[in-house]
């Protein structure tokens, strides 16, 4: 009997899974799904209407997908859980193992919600391209209040990626800025152009990465980790940090902020909190950086004003038979393969164990 019930618990939560993820992806604007996700779309209306709630016009019908989907991936992950250690006994689950499970269902959720924070309307990504290469019409103030500060912070470790590889490859980082509109600079005399353009983009993605990939496979290290990032983030502020063109002092706003809230997070707050937080942090940072990249691939020109992008840069000093566009692209694939393998060995791996040793159990 108990292993029906854990066999029927194991299937609600993979078909919960399956509803708010499809459901998600189908009715937004992540993926080109054509008359598919139209018809979806049309149907989720039709079906909330049926049951007397009345939509706004703007409301986001992935949101609908998650709110339904949610309780029932919490409770049939709560009941399989429960079946399993009744199944065992408490003395035959270890608490390294409870920590483990605990960790990935609060990853799923940060991807869940880092997902749809990222296709929320309003919510327009392709701001302007840091280095000044003007992608889209949209101002980065339609963002939330939740993305914007994200969008900034983006911008800011793009930066102070910049700074960094100029600083190990012997150069003098004269300072860096982010401004208001999503755009930053960063100045360096000497170092490696070959290190120094595409350090931007792609120390963005490592870190979303790296974040994310400790976060779910080490969550016993997340409160030092984010004391250590918060730490490490004030010290770039503090060094080389400036005001913008317009005397706007974005860079030491976000760094301040971003680097006292890690620090305090990791202080004060539980676990679980600083998982969530964390893995949400690198999930949409890392989004940020490939999509960056994409929106080059798109758009290789140097900016009206003169300015040269990342990677039109590297392609005009470092390597000259390549075209923008291809450098912008291998840097890209570079990005989406690190993010991949990070979503693959800090979650969906582990969960292939945990549902291997359900199976054999």
């Amino acid at each position: 009997m108990r292993n029906k019930l854990r066999y029927f618990w194991g299937l609600a939560l993979l078909l919960a899974v399956g509803w708010m993820v499809v459901g998600a992806l189908l009715t937004s604007d992540a993926i080109n799904t054509g008359s598919v996700g139209a018809e979806v779309s049309s149907e989720a209306k039709a079906l909330v209407s049926d049951l007397g709630i009345q939509l706004a016009a703007d409301f986001p019908l992935p949101l609908v997908f998650v709110l339904s989907g949610l309780p029932v991936a919490v409770v049939a992950l709560f009941f399989l859980w429960r079946n399993r250690r009744v199944m065992r006994g408490d003395a035959g689950v270890s608490h390294e193992q409870i920590v483990r499970r605990q960790t990935i269902l609060i990853t799923i959720l940060a991807l869940i919600v880092a997902l749809f924070l990222w296709n929320m309307p309003d919510v327009e990504q392709r701001v302007v391209q840091r280095d000044g290469t003007i992608v889209t019409q949209s101002s980065a103030f339609t963002a939330s209040t939740i993305t914007y500060p994200i969008r900034l912070f983006v911008t800011f470790v793009h930066e102070a990626s910049h700074a960094l590889a100029g600083l190990l490859s012997g150069g003098t980082v004269l300072g860096f800025t982010v401004s208001p509109n999503g755009s930053g600079v960063a100045t360096i005399a000497g170092g490696n152009i070959a290190l120094i353009a595409p350090a931007g983009y792609l120390g963005a993605a490592l870190f979303g990465t790296m974040l994310f990939f400790i976060t779910s496979r080490k969550p016993r290290w997340t409160r030092g980790l984010a004391v250590a990032i918060g730490v490490a983030i004030v010290v770039l502020t503090l060094s080389f940090a400036t005001p913008d063109a317009e005397q706007n002092r974005t860079a030491q706003i976000v760094g301040i902020g971003f680097g006292a809230g890690l620090i305090a997070l990791g202080a004060f707050a539980p676990r679980v909190i600083t998982v969530f937080l964390l893995n949400t942090l690198a999930i949409l940072t890392g989004l940020n950086a490939v999509f960056d990249l994409w929106s080059v691939v798109r758009n290789p020109n140097p900016a009206l004003d003169g300015a040269l992008n990342d990677a039109a840069n590297f392609s005009a000093q470092v390597t000259p038979l390549l075209p923008a566009a291809v450098v912008a692209l291998m840097w890209a694939l570079i990005a989406v393969g690190m993010l991949s393998a990070a979503i693959y060995y800090g979650l969906v791996k582990q969960v292939g164990g945990e549902i291997s040793q359900a199976v054999r159990g």
